[in-house]
């Protein structure tokens, strides 16, 4: 009996001192959410569009002149299916609290709708045009880290983690991010999460960044992307986590505008031109995360 008493005490002693240890185990909602691996399932909307408008007079001298003017659009719309993957982490060290990490790896493949129409006029012919239009393959990568700090506010509800990224994206034959090339990007951001709940918190995600050699033939400098997110992380068992949410991006390639004149022999000849492109997306995410 004594023994066993003296066996009860060393238990409770043994467990009074794992205790810290749990509370460790177990930290904050917000912090919880920032230290997962997760696999989700995808599914992306995305619209391209680019055109271009131009302008030609010819005089040759002799009272005859030329005009002619042309415009075309191009157009890819529609789903694409996909996953992700993401992993994160929140930690201490050095003296800081919270510092935070992350790798994040999407893929899209399937099929957009395109539309391309192309008219032209001439004061010397008659007006031409024609439209194109069907299904063509359209797949990407984002490939992407951040690093930055967890600030913690509303008595440990609220986590707000500003946060730096780069990476590398590639896309089809849709016209994202280059034409059907990869391009680097570079930028900054902000992260909030708020725990509506112990199980279930609140996530959002405001980004900007800097596409390096934005692809566009006639203009190669960088364009800025625009991002934004909101999604939600429940705790269905300790570690399982329940992940979804919806992600939009949007860039500008800029406008091209060109003009050219000269006379010579008498003929003068004049060109001007311009063009854009741009493309948005919306990407909707669910599945499921492992914190550790």
């Amino acid at each position: 009996m004594r023994l066993s008493f003296r066996l009860l005490l060393s238990s409770l002693g043994f467990c009074a001192g794992l205790a810290p240890l749990a509370a460790f185990a177990d930290p904050a909602p917000v912090i919880a959410v920032n230290r997962e691996i997760g696999l989700s399932m995808t599914g992306t909307f995305r619209n391209s569009v680019s055109g271009g408008n131009s302008r030609l007079m010819e005089n040759s001298g002799s009272g005859f002149i030329t005009q002619s003017t042309s415009t075309s659009r191009y157009r890819t719309i529609g789903w694409t299916p996909g996953f992700q993957a993401d992993a994160s982490i929140m930690f201490n060290a050095f003296g800081i609290e919270n510092l935070y990490g992350a790798l994040h790896f999407s893929l899209e493949d399937g099929q957009r709708n395109y539309k391309s129409h192309y008219r032209s006029y001439s004061s010397n012919s008659a007006p031409y045009g024609f439209s194109a239009g069907g299904n063509d393959s359209s797949n990407g990568t984002d490939n992407r880290g951040e690093i930055g700090k967890g600030f913690l506010l509303l008595s440990d509800s609220l986590l707000l983690t500003p946060f730096i990224q780069g990476g590398y994206v590639t896309s089809g034959s849709d016209g994202d991010f280059g034409y059907g090339s990869g391009r680097y990007f570079a930028g900054a951001g902000l992260k909030a999460d708020y725990a509506l709940t112990s199980r279930l918190v609140l996530r959002g995600r405001f980004g900007w960044a800097e596409v390096l050699n934005s692809g566009i033939s006639y203009n190669n400098q960088p364009r800025p992307l625009w991002e934004g997110g909101l999604g939600m992380d429940y705790r269905m068992t300790r570690r399982l986590h329940l992940t979804a949410g919806g992600d939009y991006s949007y860039i500008s390639y800029g406008h091209d505008r060109n003009a050219e004149s000269s006379t010579e022999f008498g003929t003068a000849y004049s060109y001007s031109g311009d063009s854009s492109a741009l493309s948005n997306g919306l990407k909707l995410h669910a599945g499921l995360a492992w914190q550790f």
